[in-house]
């Protein structure tokens, strides 16, 4: 046992549970938010200088890969900043296992890892490849069961804390077909449409699976975490990433993306969709997606905050997360909708010393 976790189970851990008492009420008013009641903003607020959290090392992002403590701990400390903090989130941990996970439990394919960025997929399927594989054939690799086990070991050491667990990273199919393929993706698109609906029906059937794995270890009752902050009704339970998608046409985004991102969210009865970069026309499509209760940006910065809630707001939609560009204050605003509604998961982040001042100056603005 590494010697940070003794001091993990013997002094955090303890008094992590001793702060766990209002998490109910706070999944409770980010539930009531989703359901659409009228006054209710989430403030999802992380603070920084927390000593506890000083106390635990850095690992880099290779080494947390092949020790399972290593990657608990690298977690926690992360989660640290919504469990210590007096705002709305919920504390969450995942295993970090890398986007290219669920991948792996197609042809043999495996994660590459770094030090200083997270893992991802080098080798890729060929067309012929592609062809030979039967899509209801996966196949759990080494990689996807380490991440299973690491999600046990995490749930086990947190239970009581108030720190939840939430699923390995979900790609949506385009994304998957583009780690599938590598940049052949991109010309495969106007030249084997055909291998293009194959590759993404393996991205659902991954997708599923790997989920329901995730969901068979976390046992969501009402709600599942997302983030370390936010919290999902259970009927609508993914976070789906889009970001191959912010690159490619409209025609392909009608044609691909959002035929398989339904089908995906229908399965699982819908959820929230990110992705990062700017694309004009994913942004017109992704209120239209069935089953998508909300947003999310990877580079809010790039975007209209005022354009971005009203539309949203129109379709009883909610954002998740900040908009740097703007004040506290505008921020409320806009999220304020004519019927009393909110329709955004505020993010915020403050040091230890200015949470005070900072819930204060959020509430005078509801």
């Amino acid at each position: 046992m590494l010697p940070e976790l003794r001091y993990v189970e013997n002094e955090l851990l303890p008094m992590l549970r001793e702060r766990s008492g209002n998490n109910k009420n706070k999944i409770e008013k980010q539930l009531r938010q989703w359901k659409g009641e009228k006054g209710i903003c989430s403030l999802l607020l992380h603070v920084t200088d927390i000593p506890e959290a000083d106390l635990l090392p850095d690992y880099n992002l290779y080494e947390i890969h092949y020790d399972p403590e290593k990657m608990f701990i690298s977690e926690l400390k992360k989660a640290l900043s919504t469990a210590m903090a007096d705002g709305d989130g919920i504390a969450s941990v995942r295993a970090n296992v890398g986007c290219g996970a669920l991948c792996s439990l197609y042809g043999g394919l495996a994660q590459t890892f770094f030090e200083d960025k997270m893992p991802w997929l080098l080798q890729h399927l060929t067309h012929e490849e592609v062809e030979q594989i039967t899509i209801e054939k996966l196949e759990e690799s080494q990689e996807f069961k380490a991440g299973l086990e690491q999600m046990r070991f995490m749930k086990e050491m947190l239970e009581g804390t108030g720190i939840e667990l939430y699923p390995m990273d979900l790609q949506g199919p385009v994304d998957m077909a583009h780690l599938f393929l590598g940049d052949a993706f991109f010309y495969d698109l106007y030249d084997e449409p055909e291998l293009i609906c194959k590759v993404l029906e393996m991205a659902c059937a991954a997708d599923v699976y790997g989920m329901e794995k995730c969901f068979e270890i976390i046992q969501p009752t009402d709600h599942v975490c997302h983030y370390n902050d936010l919290v999902l009704p259970v009927q609508t339970p993914l976070k789906i990433s889009e970001d191959t998608s912010t690159l490619i046409c409209q025609e392909h985004l009608l044609e691909f993306m959002k035929p398989y991102t339904e089908r995906l969210l229908e399965h699982f009865g819908g959820g929230y969709i990110h992705y990062c970069g700017d694309n004009r026309h994913l942004l017109e499509l992704i209120p239209g997606i069935k089953g998508n209760i909300g947003l999310n940006f990877g580079n809010p910065e790039r975007h209209d905050p005022k354009a971005v809630l009203e539309e949203l707001g129109r379709k009883k939609m909610c954002y998740y997360g900040s908009f740097p560009q703007i004040s506290l204050e505008e921020y409320v605003n806009l999220a304020r909708r004519e019927d009393g509604r909110f329709n955004a998961f505020i993010t915020a982040s403050c040091t230890v010393k200015e949470q005070e001042r900072f819930l204060e100056k959020f509430y005078t603005l509801l």
